[in-house]
């Protein structure tokens, strides 16, 4: 019998025949983002999974590359909407080699050294038991149904970072906020972990792409994954400047058909929705710019919320749409086939490219990255940690082609 037999085949009690590895834990949640990357995450040994920890739909994966990113830092507060059990590890997408295989996900054709990207119904933004699973890790456990299809020529970096930001731009704009070809989009952010992709989808679907920026030495990079225009909104100082003048130029004076914004905070806000034609529609993607509305350390309410100016909203005949692309598949179970067929059509044609890696860290050095998206828009593109290499059994390490 294999030392890597399905699930079953082993008694309940043993852990897996692999290698030591390391793992990032969340002990406990943070005050802020900073609090919990100094004080509450910690680095373990990490043991192979016991065998009474898998179930037969279950893949054990080595994780070679995991992406880490702002919501990561904010569920580390328990800020985040998705509170995680605790303890647990980050990482909400990762991709690495199967190195034990459930009799259910056999029969469906998964195998030990299979090359697999993982996002979805697995890690801490599950729920169940892999929410403790996730990939800033030697190992993360996850049901075959959360792995996602990328194409063969991608790097095993961008194979475990392009769900995070393509689902989420998946939703946003195309079923939340339905932007058709022709349409004159405003992304703010737009060299975040969430900007990016949306540049890149925006275009593809034909729509003119205004991105903004705080800074001028994003411009190029900017323009070369598809921004027609570049928009600096910074004010020289760490401000933003009122920037909605230049906006109505570049439409001929009619202004944006959307805004996806990401950032948020009462200045973006306003300036978008003056930049905005009448019935225009504001998608809100995030708000990385106010992370603590909410108590830290896991307690609920949110006495900082951000507001809105309900004045020009009306005035205006404005569309604010909430869009979050995670907590929609919960009230609508059809979106999630319909995002996958999209973007398995996409991104195997070659309509969207792969996603851009900015920085690669040592999962050693996992609080670095972690603070490197504290402010997303400082990095162009993905973070990724990797952790250590492991000397895998003969089966795992003879198949894979990482």
């Amino acid at each position: 019998m294999s030392s890597l037999d399905p699930a079953g085949e082993r008694k309940a009690f043993e852990r897996l025949p692999l290698p030591v590895g390391l793992c990032c834990v969340v002990k406990e949640y943070g005050e802020d983002q900073e609090d919990a990357i100094e004080r509450c995450i910690a680095l373990e040994e990490q043991a192979p999974p016991l065998v009474s920890e898998l179930d037969g739909k279950d893949l054990v994966v080595a994780v070679q590359a995991c992406e880490v990113v702002w919501t990561d830092t904010v569920m580390a507060t328990g800020q985040y909407q998705h509170q995680a059990r605790l303890p647990y590890t980050p990482g909400m997408t990762y991709a690495g080699i199967v190195v034990w295989v459930g009799k259910d996900a056999a029969k469906n054709g998964y195998h030990i050294g299979q090359r697999v990207a993982i996002a979805g119904n697995a890690g801490p933004r599950s729920s169940g038991a892999h929410q403790k699973w996730g990939g800033c890790a030697s190992y993360a456990v996850a049901p075959f149904t959360a792995v996602r299809s990328v194409p063969e020529s991608w790097s095993v970096d961008e194979a475990a970072c392009f769900s995070y930001g393509y689902d989420t731009a998946h939703y946003i704009l195309v079923e939340a906020g339905r932007l058709q070809p022709g349409e004159t989009i405003l992304i703010q952010g737009a060299a975040g972990g969430v900007g990016i992709p949306a540049v890149k989808m925006a275009k593809m679907m034909g729509a003119t792409v205004i991105a903004a920026s705080r800074s001028t030495d994003k411009m190029e990079f900017l323009k070369s994954i598809g921004a027609d225009h570049v928009l600096i909104i910074g004010d020289g100082g760490g401000g933003i400047r009122s920037f909605s003048a230049d906006v109505k130029k570049l439409t001929d004076g009619r202004g944006v058909d959307v805004v996806y914004d990401g950032v948020g905070g009462d200045a973006i806000t306003v300036e978008s929705m003056r930049s905005c034609r009448f019935g225009a529609r504001i998608l809100i993607a995030g708000w990385a710019a106010t992370p603590n509305v909410a108590k830290g350390k896991g307690q609920r309410g949110a006495p900082n919320a951000n507001k809105v100016p309900t004045n020009l909203i009306m005035m205006k005949g404005l569309q604010v749409i909430g869009c979050p692309a995670v907590i929609s598949t919960l009230f609508d179970k059809s979106l999630i086939p319909r995002r996958l067929k999209d973007l398995h059509d996409w991104l195997h044609s070659g309509r969207l490219p792969p996603p851009t890696v900015a920085k690669t860290f040592p999962l050693s050095d996992v609080k670095h990255a972690l603070r490197s998206r504290v402010r997303s828009g400082q990095e162009l593109g993905s973070t990724i940690v990797r952790p250590p290499g492991l000397n895998l059994p003969g089966a795992a390490r003879e198949k894979s082609k990482l």
